[in-house]
């Protein structure tokens, strides 16, 4: 009994690690994958996408991430949207005017 109570704050310690980690990655793929897209495909960023997340979500040596992209009526605003084990994060920028 004295052992459970001793372990149960480093299981939440350690659910609180995993939540912050997966939270990190997102906002971390999300950032850096659509800013490689934007600069190897200006025009057109979803061709390059793909890749994109596939190298940063290997560089956090995940296997399984979801992405959504999408962009504005007149595609002027390209939006990014990954989720890690329940983390979200979402980046949006703009298509430069050629």
């Amino acid at each position: 009994m004295f052992t459970v109570l001793l372990l149960m704050p480093l299981g939440l310690g350690l659910s609180t690690y995993q939540q912050l980690s997966s939270e990190l990655a997102a906002e971390s793929i999300a950032r850096h994958a659509l800013r490689l897209a934007m600069l190897q495909s200006p025009a057109r960023p979803s061709e390059a996408l793909p890749k994109a997340v596939e190298q940063f979500s290997g560089d956090w040596e995940l296997s399984e991430l979801d992405y959504r992209y999408w962009c504005s009526a007149k595609c002027s605003l390209v939006t990014l949207e990954i989720t890690v084990e329940g983390a979200r994060a979402i980046q949006t920028m703009g298509i430069p005017k050629l």
